[in-house]
């Protein structure tokens, strides 16, 4: 068996070759799917203005700093409308009144910043 420069040289580009082509990147699957606008700072809002959630399964806690959800929002169905009650963040979390379902009843808790969109 004979190994030429030739041949030697094919046998780098195909192991580097190999070992560039990895799986690709998996898309972040942090951010949620169908965002309708840009999630909320962690700055004071406007609480006479109308938040929506982006499309992602939202936990919503009794306190700013609580780690067991107390509801669950997941996306899809119904068109998710949420009031803040606080101007200010807390924890990164704003306390809000949001429909759920079609309780004619709000519900009141938590949510972290991120999930609420600012309506346009």
């Amino acid at each position: 068996m004979s190994f030429s420069v030739r041949s030697g040289w094919f046998a780098v580009g195909a192991v580097g070759l190999f070992l560039g082509c990895g799986p690709q990147d998996a898309p972040d699957e942090s951010k949620p799917v169908g965002a309708v606008g840009q999630e909320l700072a962690n700055t004071c809002q406007n609480t006479s203005a109308s938040y929506t959630f982006e499309c992602a399964t939202v936990h919503v806690y009794k306190t700013a700093t609580s780690t067991t959800p107390i509801d669950t929002i997941h996306c899809g169905g119904a068109y998710w409308v949420a009031t803040l009650l606080q101007a200010c963040p807390s924890n990164g979390r704003f306390k809000v009144e949001y429909g759920k379902d079609f309780d004619p009843t709000p519900a009141t808790g938590w949510i972290d910043r991120t999930h609420l969109v600012a309506t346009r």
